[in-house]
């Protein structure tokens, strides 16, 4: 049995870890970071102004996370928002992992060893609602462990528990309710509980149904992409992929293979009297998050990386659900402990290197803008070399955090969001410029003041021959560039 002053130990170390790679950067590469801090600005710009062009979307289903990037906007400053935002983030889904380990008596080493399942896709595309509901619903399954004795109390407190879950992300807030109905249908067989318990989901039910429409008026629709099918999703590189999926490279391969290697140290020992061991609610839910991420499309709705996203937290599951390694405990936390700092050191410095190479110029780049500029990004650097997906595809939003203004694309013109345009903007240029900036025209930029501009040395000396644009930096793959119209006025 594991002493809680060790289990503390264990997940302060993890922590202190974990928040290495947050601390020696100024720009994490994390895809939709300055995107989601932007929003917090707009809600100030939102709830100040009465003419502003912006209104808050307050029954949206993705809303609560921005009481911690608010917080951090607030303490940190808005240039910090997004970075100690997410790095709250982290420390809470470290943390919650080790209550949940200590509060079923599970390893405290395998909740350390699952810290390392934050740092995957959803930490670098930015799915910051999605990060921030997986500690909640945490909390949640300790809840649903808890003796209440008043069932009035009982209703009250998980009607309260849907509400957060609800506003955090509504995925988190559906499989929620499906793992109450397992639970009290199949495990605890408790048909009257499970009515009180539900009975606060009824509201909000309705209110989804009543809000799912606007996503429509706000183009939030795109078709259903099954990349995979059930089969592929099996093998072990599609798997090592939905697991972490963030950096290039042997890293992540690397540690995937350490993850399997324990599961095995855990189970082959322990296969007499393996169920005995294990905790089989924690070990059912696991799977029941495989089965969604075998079942589920790749795409839906604009919800990318739909499938995938349910493996991290699965194998996070599956790592507190085995046994016990039969391991001397020295060795194996000095193990463990030696591959987490392994990891997080690597980790740094693939972000370092990232910030030093690929995002030259930018800081440079939003210290020169003037307050409240109109800007147009283009990122003709499309992959990066470090990175996985399109990391660059929102860094130009960093303007809209720095200074304010108005971007050619913006969170608020996205239905979900919690700050939106009064009215969805009919643009005067080239749409989906973000992912695709060889389609921009010269119309397109003349629509703007400035330009925040990727590219290598060849694409900013052309862009300087061309006198669409008059330099403001001249140094970095992230160059500021002024309008040539804007220069006449």
């Amino acid at each position: 049995m594991e002493r809680p002053k060790g289990r503390l130990v264990l997940a302060a170390l993890s922590c202190c870890l974990a928040a290495l790679p947050f601390l020696v950067v100024k720009f994490p590469p994390i895809t939709d970071l300055p995107q989601h801090a932007a929003q917090v600005g707009l809600f100030g710009e939102a709830i100040n102004q009465p003419d502003s062009p912006y209104r808050i979307q307050w029954m949206t289903p993705y809303s609560l996370v921005y009481t911690v990037l608010g917080a951090s906007w607030l303490v940190f400053g808005p240039e910090n928002a997004g970075r100690i935002g997410m790095l709250i983030i982290a420390l809470l889904w470290i943390a919650m992992l080790h209550l949940l380990a200590a509060r079923l008596k599970r390893p405290a080493l395998a909740a350390s060893l699952a810290s390392i399942l934050f740092f995957g896709h959803i930490l670098y595309w930015g799915f910051y609602q999605f990060a921030f509901g997986w500690p909640l619903f945490i909390g949640y399954l300790l809840l649903l462990r808890a003796d209440f004795r008043n069932r009035w109390k009982e209703a009250l407190t998980f009607s309260g528990a849907w509400i957060i879950l609800y506003f955090t992300h509504i995925l988190w807030f559906f499989v929620a309710v499906a793992w109450l109905g397992v639970t009290h249908l199949f495990i605890r067989r408790d048909i009257k509980r499970l009515f009180l318990r539900a009975l606060g989901t009824v509201p909000l039910f309705a209110l989804a149904a009543a809000w799912y429409p606007n996503l429509a008026a706000y183009g939030f629709k795109s078709q259903t992409v099954w990349a995979t099918v059930p089969f592929e999703r099996l093998l072990p590189t599609w798997l090592a992929d939905a697991s972490f999926g963030g950096l290039k490279g042997a890293l992540e391969p690397v540690f995937f293979g350490l993850i399997v290697i324990w599961v095995l140290l855990a189970w082959l020992p322990n296969r007499k009297g393996f169920l005995a061991r294990t905790d089989k609610s924690l070990l059912l839910l696991s799977a029941l998050f495989f089965i969604l991420a075998l079942v589920l499309p790749d795409k839906h709705t604009n919800t990318i990386r739909f499938c995938q996203r349910w493996v991290p937290p699965g194998l996070a599951l599956l790592l507190l659900g085995l046994p016990e390694i039969k391991v001397r405990k020295s060795a194996l936390t000095a193990a463990v402990f030696a591959s987490l700092l392994a990891f997080f050191a690597l980790t740094s410095l693939n972000w370092m290197a990232f910030e030093r190479s690929e995002l030259s110029g930018l800081g440079e780049s939003l210290e020169a803008l003037p307050q409240g500029p109109r800007l147009i990004g283009l990122s003709y650097m499309k992959e990066s070399t470090i990175v996985r997906g399109r990391p660059f595809i929102q860094v130009f939003s960093y303007a809209q955090v720095y200074r304010g203004g108005e971007l050619n694309f913006s969170f608020a013109d996205f239905g979900p969001s919690l700050v939106l345009y009064r009215t969805p903007r009919q643009l005067a240029w080239t749409s989906g410029l973000e992912w695709f900036p060889e389609r921009a025209k010269k119309s397109d930029l003349l629509s703007f003041d400035y330009a925040l501009v990727s590219g290598d040395d060849g694409l900013h000396e052309a862009i300087r021959r061309d006198r669409t644009f008059d330099a403001v930096t001249s140094a970095g793959r992230w160059r500021l560039y002024k309008t040539v119209r804007n220069i006449q006025e």
